[in-house]
């Protein structure tokens, strides 16, 4: 009997992600340190209340925030790569 042992491997890295909007001087914090890991094969779901920032926080990692929005803190990593290392070609692979 041969047994193959898969090597798991992290897809998404997201460390200390941090998203504001702004309006001129005003700052409104709304992704708050958020640390999550995703490996090849696990799916995750995520949970909350109306307006606890859960399209931002998967919009800053996608990079398609509004203009009054800037990720102000944080690491994304695809794959083990900077999201912002990647290609327009890539990125545009990782929208459904």
């Amino acid at each position: 009997m041969t047994h193959t042992i898969e090597e798991k491997r992290n897809l998404l890295e997201v460390k200390g992600l941090r998203t504001s909007f702004y309006d001129g001087d005003s700052r409104i914090e709304v992704v708050r340190g958020i640390d999550f890991t995703v490996q090849k094969g696990e799916i995750l779901g995520i949970v909350g209340e109306s307006g606890s920032g859960k399209s931002v926080m998967v919009k800053s990692i996608l990079g398609v925030i509004p203009s009054n929005a800037k990720v102000d803190e944080g690491e994304i990593l695809l794959d083990g790569k900077h999201i912002e290392s990647l290609t327009k070609k890539e990125k545009r692979a990782m929208r459904p």
